[in-house]
């Protein structure tokens, strides 16, 4: 896959289509400093395609679902980019711009979860340089989602994919902790691995129906779960050590914004 070529198409689209959108949505940045940060994006961007598109050939990428599921992400940023450009002065243009992020989140998510050799460093500075940008429109960009525009239905998938992410490594903690734990070998073991199962389910599901009606029925399906994790963690704290609580709070953290995208409660 020519990925140098798709990204810089990309980010190009990017740079021209601020320039136009400059004053229907511009917010925090003068057009000096919008000047100067589109230069080093632009430069950025010939680092980060390079790299990228080494560590997808080095990767054996070509022709499998992972290179399909970014395809679309691109797909997806590319056609928002265009949009922006195509109607940089109409009532659009901020949700336009917004779906850029939203996008740009999703190809940060999915190089969290697989990651590319080679490729981390370049793409640090080029998504520092964008969220400079974000900022500069009253947007940021945070873990999972874009903060301050209108949640969307890539925003939850993006969520899911992190908290995803983050309830891996607690998982892997917990396991860990429990081995050596007066509560190896125990009923109350057999129960916290049957709310982490149940709790991934539920991920799943939300993942697979993000986009239609039963997405909330599905979140809260996941944060009734979630909750139930909370309530062995806190009854058992006193075995469970702190290294796992920390991982708990990241998952937590993702629910909480689940919660706040649903406007639900779980805790």
């Amino acid at each position: 896959m020519k990925l140098h070529k798709t990204i810089g198409l990309i980010i190009g689209a990017i740079l021209l289509t601020m320039g136009v959108a400059n004053a229907q949505v511009k917010q925090n940045i003068s057009e000096e400093q919008l000047t100067d940060l589109l230069a080093r994006i632009d430069n950025s961007t010939g680092a980060f395609a390079k790299s990228a598109d080494t560590a997808m050939d080095k990767g054996g990428y070509n022709g499998s679902a992972r290179e399909n599921d970014l395809n679309d992400v691109l797909k997806r940023f590319k056609g928002a980019t265009a949009a922006l450009r195509n109607d940089h002065s109409g009532p659009n243009a901020k949700a336009d711009f917004e779906k850029v992020l939203h996008y740009g989140v999703a190809i940060e998510n999915f190089l969290k979860k697989y990651p590319l050799d080679g490729v981390q460093e370049d793409w640090g500075t080029l998504r520092s340089q964008l969220g400079e940008l974000a900022t500069g429109f009253n947007i940021t960009w945070d873990e999972g989602h874009a903060v301050g525009a209108p949640v969307s239905a890539v925003d939850v998938k993006n969520l899911c994919q992190h908290i995803e992410d983050v309830a891996d490594h607690f998982k892997s903690a917990l396991d860990a902790a429990l081995d050596n734990s007066k509560l190896n070998n125990t009923s109350a073991e057999d129960e916290i691995n049957a709310y982490v199962r149940s709790f991934r389910d539920a991920t799943n599901s939300l993942q697979d129906h993000y986009n239609e009606d039963r997405a909330k029925d599905d979140a809260k399906d996941v944060l009734t779960k979630g909750n139930k994790i909370e309530g062995f963690i806190n009854k058992h704290k006193d075995a469970i050590p702190s290294d796992v609580h920390g991982q708990w709070a990241a998952v937590r953290l993702d629910l909480d914004r689940l919660a706040k995208f649903y406007n639900v409660n779980w805790r």
